[in-house]
């Protein structure tokens, strides 16, 4: 797929909107775990050459306005946090794609003892979806598939992170329903079962074995008789590492078991190979470099067709050039093997992902950022590919 880019033309557009940033007040947030209300956010304008990713290739520019709120509140040793995040994205060719996030999440952290602590949080989530990133086509696609999600969370703890051994229990209730795109038929609740043991060998290397339980319902699919049950249960047994080889070096490596076993005997079960990896490397003061890893199930997106086994790798690079300016890289690919029900021919999906910024402080409090952004997805069928160019100018409070 080969297409001619203006980036002149695209820069003019993000600076055609850039005096839109100084005409609207910022709200800004802090994760540093000070008691009390902290306010961030940011205010971007966006240029992107393939909105919906999709062979249309209709291009936009977009005003985003981004809110944030963190309130910390300490009773003892226990803690309680109100968190917020917003985006309201103001399309200026179609207004139609103009949407609005909301992410709200309510958390309790009790510190019974030195031995027992819980925790509990509720969160509601209206998002996007970020066209591309399933197993379905987007070429007749014409708004952002939109989503609700609630979710429960209760975990108990028993040791600490510097005890020998550590229990750890979760459960998690969450329901998605989709409102828009006649998407309802992956409406789903899951309900979520995970131990955890750790058990220290050093002073910074933990062992870790997990296992865990999910359950997904599809009620929707379940009283229609035109779709297949996609209801399935799926189950994990992981063990692996946490880990602290220095100052430089941390994070958790998990390598294991997964098996999905569906209610339905026409979808194929999927079992095998899992992993996770989550790691931090700081070679100097000035040179951050994260990387991940992960092989895992994930649900389809397409009707009368079960879930299928992705696999991700990312790498993010931040170095700081001067004392008021960083640099940001950011690789990613992910693949997709998709295994068909109904006798088609498997298929593949790769995605990569490319991010550039740079990022400069003008004050103490406040940052400007100009990013750029490729995506680029390809596959054994041409339907379901896309290439994508996207630039951004934000201003950025940082209190």
């Amino acid at each position: 797929m080969k297409r001619k880019k203006n980036t002149s033309t695209i820069f003019n557009r993000i600076v055609k909107h850039t005096y839109l940033l100084l005409l609207i007040p910022s709200f800004s947030a802090n994760a540093d775990e000070r008691p009390g209300l902290l306010m961030n956010g940011a205010i971007s304008a966006e240029f992107t050459d393939n909105v919906l990713n999709n062979a249309s290739e209709t291009s936009d520019t977009a005003l985003l306005v981004e809110p944030e709120m963190t309130y910390l509140g300490l009773v003892g040793k226990h803690k309680f946090l109100l968190n917020y995040n917003g985006k309201f994205a103001n399309y200026t060719k179609d207004s139609d794609l103009s949407y609005n996030e909301h992410k709200f999440s309510v958390n309790a952290r009790l510190d019974h003892s030195h031995r027992i602590n819980t925790e509990f949080q509720l969160d509601f989530d209206k998002e996007i979806e970020t066209p591309g990133t399933t197993n379905t086509s987007t070429q007749s696609l014409t708004d952002f598939n939109k989503y609700r999600n609630i979710s429960a969370l209760a975990r108990l703890s028993l040791g600490q992170r510097t005890s020998i051994g550590q229990l750890i229990f979760s459960y998690r209730h969450s329901e998605r329903d989709y409102t828009n795109n006649q998407q309802e038929y992956r409406d789903f609740d899951q309900d979520e079962y995970i131990a955890t043991f750790l058990y220290r060998v050093t002073p910074k290397t933990r062992l870790l074995f997990q296992v865990s339980s999910a359950e997904y319902n599809y009620d929707t699919q379940q009283n229609n008789s035109l779709t297949f049950n996609q209801s399935s249960t799926q189950k994990t047994y992981l063990a692996g590492l946490d880990f602290a080889v220095s100052t430089q070096i941390t994070g958790r490596f998990k390598i294991g078991y997964q098996d999905k076993d569906y209610d339905d005997v026409r979808f194929n079960d999927i079992s095998g190979l899992s992993y996770l990896l989550d790691g931090t490397w700081k070679p100097t003061i000035f040179t951050h470099i994260t990387f991940s890893a992960t092989r895992q199930t994930t649900e389809s997106a397409q009707v009368n067709e079960g879930g299928f086994l992705s696999t991700s790798y990312a790498i993010n690079l931040s170095h700081q050039l001067t004392s008021r300016s960083t640099i940001t890289t950011k690789l990613s690919r992910d693949n997709d093997d998709v295994v068909f029900t109904l006798g088609s021919a498997d298929r593949t999906d790769k995605r990569n992902t490319i991010n550039i910024g740079l990022s400069h402080s003008l004050r103490t409090w406040l940052d400007i950022k100009l990013v750029y952004k490729y995506q680029e997805k390809t596959s054994n069928s041409e339907i379901f590919e896309f290439q994508t160019n996207s630039l951004q100018l934000s201003l950025e409070t940082t209190f």
